[in-house]
């Protein structure tokens, strides 16, 4: 997941991407990558109350 998330973050950062890119991919991209900090978030928690 985290792998994940710094390959979205890559292309985000990628101004040639963003410039060149249609806006609904770059909001797609940006979607996705909300959708994984949260999902990072949900586990990270998780594994917290795990190891209690």
């Amino acid at each position: 997941m985290q792998g994940f998330l710094n390959g979205v973050s890559k292309k985000l950062s990628n101004e040639k991407f963003v410039a060149n890119a249609p806006e609904k991919v770059v909001e797609m991209e940006k979607k996705k990558l909300a959708d994984a900090e949260a999902k990072i978030q949900v586990l990270t928690e998780s594994i917290k109350n795990l190891k209690g």
